[in-house]
């Protein structure tokens, strides 16, 4: 089984830090202080406790990192 967690109203996937981690390359511990610190993406919704981000917005923060462009939380691109 691979439970997934989808916003009914955009149909977009949310992942949890792990998640996030996984595809990003690094600890979990990193992209959550990443997170904290306006280097990730922030966060779009909590549920029963876990902290949720936007799977498109990661996929296109990788690519981003991949390109050496970083984009302080909080500001367009």
């Amino acid at each position: 089984m691979q439970p997934k967690i989808v916003d009914s109203e955009t149909g977009r996937e949310l992942w949890t830090a792990v998640e996030c981690a996984e595809f990003s390359g690094t600890a979990r511990g990193t992209f959550t202080s990443y997170a904290g610190r306006g280097r990730a993406p922030k966060p779009v919704a909590k549920l029963h406790g876990l902290t949720l981000w936007d799977s498109k917005t990661i996929h296109e923060w990788v690519e981003d990192r991949k390109k050496g462009i970083f984009v302080p939380q909080g500001e367009a691109q």
